[in-house]
């Protein structure tokens, strides 16, 4: 029963804070995190952080989240601009991870400690900016997908950089081939979903989804995907994301698709979703602010300069349009689920201290904020120009 009234709590003032930021025309995701914060141990303490149903329901939220996601994005754009998002990831990633390191460095941090604060500020959300671009309307525009395709290149990037850093913890060195199995394992992985899968999908609508039962079908999909995801050493949402694309309108009936498509919306944004962007608040401790204030202000900065110019930059450099590289650099300064898994893991392994733990949550709430408020008026001035 206590596990039902705290989710009662939480959607009573998620769906509240819904209301009252979509009345004023800001981010409805910002008033579900604002909402997180009032409720739960930051502030109120009405919902209890460590609910195990809260937890489960969070990370179906993700789940969904990146499935739904995948199902909206046209696989097409995203390999087109495959090459444009390989180079944005790599730009934002090192200028963010050099300088996080540097950073962590000047103010007495360990190598190793330092090393692992750099590889989360190079870190990018695909959940949280998917429903910053759906919120502002641009969800399939080029500037969408180049995020979105870069967004994915950094998380491979930050898991392999984790997997090096858990290697020197453990065994003081870097092994050379299991880093190599593992990119080859993630080469495969992609290579089979994208490219063999789409041309396979093509039989779905005539084996599979004969007789209109493809929601089910869709979510055993999404699971095995997050689960082969899991198995090679990625996080379940990259699965979840590319089960959205191999799931697409064009290969199966368009009702068919557009049932599995709403139920689906229903599911991220109106119940998992929600659930999972206020308990990212429940991770944030206040005392950060205060007990190393410069240390937090400098990484703050650093996250955010390394993907605008990083990123934004190489953006440019691609031929996109200034507003559009942009919007970009600010996107990836989405920070979530991945950072904070990462995060979490570095504390239990000794990696980190809990004072720099709580100093990457507050860095990775600070940048989705900043990510949040700026980019809905740069997507509007972006539809005015198309």
């Amino acid at each position: 029963m206590p596990d039902f009234m705290n989710l009662l709590i939480l959607m009573v003032m998620v769906w509240t804070a819904g209301k009252i930021f979509r009345s004023l025309k800001l981010p409805v995701v910002l008033g579900q995190l604002m909402g997180g914060i009032l409720v739960g141990p930051a502030l109120l303490g009405l919902v209890d952080p460590n609910s195990e149903t809260i937890k489960v329901l969070a990370e179906l939220g993700i789940f969904f989240l990146m499935l739904h996601a995948g199902l909206e994005t046209d696989h097409r754009e995203i390999l087109k601009a495959s090459r444009r998002s390989f180079l944005i990831a790599l730009g934002g990633t090192v200028l963010s991870f050099t300088g996080g390191y540097y950073m962590a460095r000047l103010f007495g941090q360990p190598q190793i400690t330092s090393l692992f604060i750099g590889m989360g500020l190079s870190v990018s959300a695909i959940a949280m900016a998917a429903r910053v671009f759906k919120d502002c309307g641009i969800m399939n525009t080029r500037t969408a997908n180049v995020t979105l395709g870069a967004a994915i290149f950094e998380n491979i990037f930050a898991l392999i950089l984790f997997s090096v850093i858990i290697s020197v913890t453990e065994q003081g060195v870097v092994e050379l081939i299991p880093l190599l199995i593992l990119l080859l394992k993630v080469c495969v992985f992609f290579t089979v979903v994208i490219f063999a899968g789409l041309r396979l999908s093509k039989f779905m609508n005539r084996i599979l989804y004969f007789g209109n039962k493809g929601f089910t079908l869709t979510l055993i999909i999404a699971l095995l995907m997050g689960l082969i995801a899991e198995a090679i050493g990625l996080h379940m949402i990259i699965g979840a994301f590319l089960a959205g694309l191999f799931i697409h309108e064009e290969v199966i009936d368009k009702r068919v698709f557009d049932k599995i498509e709403d139920r689906i919306y229903g599911l991220s944004y109106g119940f998992f979703g929600p659930i999972f962007f206020a308990s990212l608040a429940f991770h944030l401790d206040f005392s950060a602010f205060t007990k190393t204030t410069g240390f937090l202000a400098a990484l703050v900065g650093v996250a955010i300069l390394g993907k605008v110019i990083g990123s934004g930059i190489v953006a440019k450099f691609e031929k996109l349009t200034s507003l559009e590289s942009l919007i970009i650099g600010i996107s990836m300064n989405n920070r979530g689920a991945v950072e904070l898994v990462i995060a979490t893991i570095g504390l239990q392994t000794g990696i980190i201290s809990e004072t720099v733990f709580s100093i990457l949550v507050a860095m990775a709430f600070i940048t989705t904020i900043f990510s949040i408020l700026a980019t809905p008026p740069l997507a509007k001035k972006l539809k005015q120009a198309n």
